[in-house]
């Protein structure tokens, strides 16, 4: 038995963007069954389920969770993926703007689309279970990044974050400042990897990835970090390692 993917179109209108695609992986058994899923929303939805419609390669999601569900290891989840803006994904993504200050950073107000906009209207087209216990958000790179700003601005909305090779460089100051504030409640789970091998800003990617686990661990939160020797900075380094993520994140 296999889950079922499908797509729709939303507006953002706290980006002033319209007409957005969003990806939606129904997991096995949903269509003959009334219980409810977790959700885990995710970023770059084009790269998340059909490779045709990827511009790097897809991760396969949905294939990962069909094989777990047909192992016996997970009951399943709803998986909600966006498409990023192209172009504008940097902006999307980043809650700071860039080391120079140039340019824009609309992380927030996209953070704010996921929260107000986009999480009501998938609690009332489908059966989710809508709690922060049963409420993640994952993403890679870029998409790590807002997944952490998210997920730390909204700890009353998410409890499960995962962060594949997260991207802090640009604003680490910031971005280790906001775990320092953050009212993390003890709860929340929070995945983080990053491989040996990420190329640019390569030595960054491990460091910061260290430092953030380390405040995970001084604010108390449930953590699992792993370092991926050889692991990369593409799609498939983050799909190969997606399966174990989720089940540890909603599953343990």
């Amino acid at each position: 038995m296999a889950g079922k993917v499908i797509t729709f179109n939303v507006d953002m209108p706290q980006l002033g963007v319209g007409d957005r695609r969003v990806w939606v992986y129904l997991p096995p058994g949903y269509h003959g069954a009334a219980r409810r899923y977790p959700v885990l929303y995710m970023h770059d939805g084009q790269n998340l389920f059909d490779a045709a419609a990827s511009y790097s390669g897809a991760w396969g999601v949905g294939k990962s969770i069909d094989a777990l569900n047909r192992a016996k290891k997970t009951k399943g989840a709803i998986v909600v993926g966006v498409d990023n803006g192209g172009e504008e994904r940097w902006n999307e993504y980043s809650p700071w703007c860039d080391i120079d200050g140039k340019g824009r950073c609309d992380g927030a107000k996209y953070a704010s689309f996921l929260v107000e906009t986009l999480k009501p209207l998938i609690d009332k087209k489908f059966r989710t279970q809508p709690g922060r216990e049963d409420t993640g958000v994952a993403g890679s790179s870029l998409g790590g990044t807002i997944s952490f700003y998210i997920a730390l601005q909204y700890p009353e909305v998410f409890s499960r974050a995962g962060l594949f090779s997260p991207t802090f460089w640009f604003a680490r100051a910031k971005a280790l400042s906001l775990v320092k504030k953050a009212g993390l409640k003890k709860d929340t789970r929070i995945y983080m990897d990053v491989g040996t091998k990420e190329g640019w800003h390569e030595e960054e990617y491990l460091a910061d990835a260290r430092a953030m686990s380390g405040l995970f661990a001084k604010k108390g939160v449930e953590q699992r970090f792993v370092i991926d020797e050889g692991g990369i900075h593409n799609e498939s380094a983050w799909a190969r390692r997606f399966p174990a993520a989720f089940l540890w994140l909603f599953e343990s």
